[in-house]
C-alpha cells in the first residue's frame, strides 16, 4: 500500500479541470447560448408574462411550491449523504479488507482513504449550499409573484417589467438548482477514487458526457427549442 501516487494526483487534477472546464464552457463559453437552461429560461419569461394576465395566481404559487420542495429534498439529502460519509471516517482498514475481494482495486493508507472521503463530503456539502440557496431564491420568487400588480392599460409597462424581473430571479434559482444537480453527479464520479484512480478518471469522463448529452443532445432540449 502507498500514499498518493502520481496517477492519483493526475486523476485529481483531471477531475478539477474537467468540471471547471465544463462549467465555464456552459456558462461563459461556446456552449453558453445553446444549453437546455437557456431554453428553460425563455419558458420562464413566457410563464411570468402569462402570470400577469391572471387575477388568481394560486397556480403559479403551487408550481413554485413544488419547485422549492424539490430543492429542499436535494439539500436535505446532501446533508444525509455527508453525514453517512462522516461515519465512515477512520474505517480505512475495514474498507481495504473489502477492496481485497474486488478485482482491479487498489488498497490505500487509512489516512489517504480519509482524505478522499473528506473530499467527497466537501462536494456534497457544496451541493447542499447550492440547493439551499436555490430554495431561498424560490421563496423570493414567490414574494415577487405575490407583489405583482393587477394588469391594466395604465400599468402595462410596469407589469411587463416586473414579470421579467420575476423570471430573472426564478432563473437564478434554476441556475443554482442545476448547479446542485451537477455537483451531485460530480460527487458520484468522485466515489470512483475510493477504488482506484483509473475508475476516477473514467467516472469523471462518463459524468461529463452524460451531462453534455442531456443538456445539448437530448429530446427534452429539442422539445424546448421547438426543434423536435
Amino acid at each position: 500500500m502507498s500514499a498518493f501516487s502520481y496517477l492519483d494526483i493526475f486523476a485529481f487534477i483531471f477531475f478539477i479541470l474537467a468540471i471547471l472546464g465544463y462549467g465555464w464552457l456552459t456558462q461563459y463559453g461556446v456552449l453558453n447560448k445553446t444549453n437546455i437552461s437557456k431554453a428553460v429560461q425563455e419558458e420562464r419569461k413566457t410563464w411570468m408574462n402569462v402570470m400577469i394576465q391572471r387575477e388568481n395566481r394560486m397556480l403559479d404559487m403551487l408550481i413554485l411550491t413544488n419547485l422549492s420542495q424539490g430543492n429542499a429534498f436535494f439539500a436535505s439529502t446532501a446533508i444525509v449523504i455527508s453525514g453517512a460519509l462522516a461515519t465512515s471516517l477512520g474505517n480505512g482498514n475495514q474498507f481495504n479488507n473489502v477492496l481485497e475481494h474486488i478485482p482491479l482495486t487498489e488498497p490505500t493508507e487509512p489516512y489517504v482513504f480519509n482524505i478522499k472521503l473528506l473530499f467527497i463530503m466537501l462536494i456534497f456539502l457544496i451541493a447542499f449550499f447550492k440547493f439551499a440557496w436555490a430554495f431561498r431564491l424560490t421563496h423570493y420568487t414567490s414574494i415577487m409573484v405575490g407583489a405583482t400588480p393587477l394588469k391594466t392599460d395604465d400599468n402595462l409597462e410596469q407589469c411587463e417589467t416586473h414579470a421579467n424581473r420575476v423570471a430573472d430571479i426564478a432563473g437564478l434559482s434554476g441556475l443554482h438548482s442545476n448547479g446542485g444537480l451537477h455537483t451531485y453527479y460530480y460527487g458520484i464520479a468522485a466515489c470512483g477514487w475510493l477504488f482506484n484512480p483509473y475508475l476516477f478518471i473514467f467516472s469523471t469522463t462518463l459524468v461529463i458526457l452524460v451531462l453534455y448529452r442531456r443538456e445539448y443532445k437530448s429530446k427534452a432540449r429539442a422539445i424546448l427549442n421547438k426543434t423536435y
